[in-house]
């Protein structure tokens, strides 16, 4: 009995200690700072971030692009990742694009026939992975066996 009530003291000592730090005028200071700083970082980060992509997608839009080349690249690509999907045996993917562009060819559509899809859930990972992929919305992948 004696041993709980010490216990409970402590507890309550050191709950007080760390309730008196948030009090303190300086932690308060310093945190708001550290968070301006962590903030600042992160704005800075996203501003003079030159990923290849970001370099790669300036460089398209001067470069010529076969489109039927970049549409059988693209499908070969997926059918490989679609393949190592769990359940999954062979694929044939076949992609529409939006424009003949040859600067900026946009996928609009995408038919996929694999062995597995007849079950729902190897469907629909199948169905995500292309939507993700490609970058089009799920109503535009079409996924049967």
């Amino acid at each position: 009995m004696f041993a709980r009530k010490i216990a409970q003291l402590r507890e309550w000592w050191d709950m007080k200690k760390a309730t008196d730090i948030f009090k303190n005028e300086k932690f308060i200071k310093i945190s708001l700072a550290a968070g301006f700083g962590i903030i600042m970082l992160i704005l800075l980060s996203e501003l003079f971030s030159f990923s290849s992509s970001n370099v790669g997608s300036r460089n398209t839009a001067t470069t010529e692009i076969d489109p039927a080349a970049y549409s059988a690249e693209l499908e070969e690509r997926l059918a490989v990742l679609i393949s190592e999907i769990q359940g999954v045996g062979k694929v044939s993917v076949m992609l529409t694009l939006e424009s003949l562009d040859t600067s900026v060819p946009r996928v609009r559509g995408a038919a996929i026939v694999c062995e597995g899809s007849d079950d729902i859930f190897i469907k629909q990972r199948v169905l995500e992975t292309a939507s993700k992929v490609l970058g089009i919305t799920t109503a535009r992948v079409s996924v049967t066996y």
